[in-house]
């Protein structure tokens, strides 16, 4: 990695404190969804949960919360270290800037996933309410609508809720009311997960600002480095090299090693 160069000219190419504040912003932004993720999960969990939201907000969907939440803040600690020393850091911009894409494309896939589920509303929860459903999960429709079955209440009723005791022509199913929970539900989800894209993405760019910006710090240290070594090789700026003693095995070591200048330091490869 590169120590250093001239100590006595700051190179053009570093970071302006803007670029860094800007950086730290939006990786704050970042991270705070993150936290986001902990807390919903951690509410879910914590609450009882009512069986009617059970039916949207699954054990599965609090565990991907959980584990969502813990992957984001480690990646933000990622681009943290990475942007407190860029330089000598570059694999933790570019494993931040990677790591960033991986969640870019999960999130997006989940969003989209949870707004097809809003296409086909009716055969989707229909099936749900026919199949998969507890009595519980039912019933908390049932009791809350003072609805009764599915379509009608002939279709998968459950019998012991209040409003299925005495069913006339006037009791309805609970489909209108399923429907319009689960598009509701579904909806605040996905525009939720598509806002945590759009500051991935910012994030995205601010790490790949930072990264080109160090990259052409690099360059430009190699490059006055390069200067300052053919300098001192052709004699420049009132130094000589000196000879040093032979070597064991009968050469001499390379003069143009053994100084330099007052205002460089040695910058090589470590």
């Amino acid at each position: 990695m590169l120590r250093a160069v001239d100590v006595t000219t700051s190179s053009p190419m570093r970071l302006k404190s803007s670029v860094q504040f800007g950086f730290g912003l939006i990786t704050a932004c970042y991270m705070a969804t993150g936290i986001t993720a902990l807390a919903v999960a951690e509410y879910f969990v914590s609450e009882d949960s009512s069986p009617k939201r059970e039916t949207i907000v699954t054990t599965n969907v609090t565990k991907s919360l959980f584990v969502a939440g813990v992957f984001i803040i480690v990646v933000s600690l990622v681009g943290i270290t990475g942007a407190l020393s860029p330089l000598s850091r570059k694999r933790w911009l570019l494993a931040y800037i990677w790591l960033l894409v991986i969640t870019i494309l999960f999130e997006t896939g989940v969003g989209i996933w949870l707004w097809s589920r809003t296409l086909d509303v009716n055969d989707l929860y229909g099936f749900n309410w026919r199949s998969l459903w507890s009595d519980a999960m039912k019933k908390s429709y049932q009791d809350d609508y003072h609805c009764c079955g599915y379509l009608n209440p002939h279709d998968s009723p459950v019998l012991s809720s209040d409003s299925c005791r005495n069913v006339n022509g006037s009791s309805f199913g609970c489909t209108h009311f399923v429907h319009e929970f689960a598009l509701d539900s579904l909806g605040y989800i996905y525009t939720c997960v598509f806002s945590f894209v759009l500051i991935d993405v910012f994030a995205m760019m601010a790490g790949m600002v930072v990264l080109i910006i160090r990259n052409d710090e690099e360059r430009w240290r190699w490059s006055r480095a390069n200067s300052i070594f053919k300098s001192m090789k052709g004699g420049g700026n009132g130094f000589e090299p000196k000879v040093t003693n032979a070597t064991p095995d009968g050469g001499y070591e390379d003069p143009y090693t053994t100084w330099i200048t007052p205002n460089a330091l040695a910058m090589y490869p470590q």
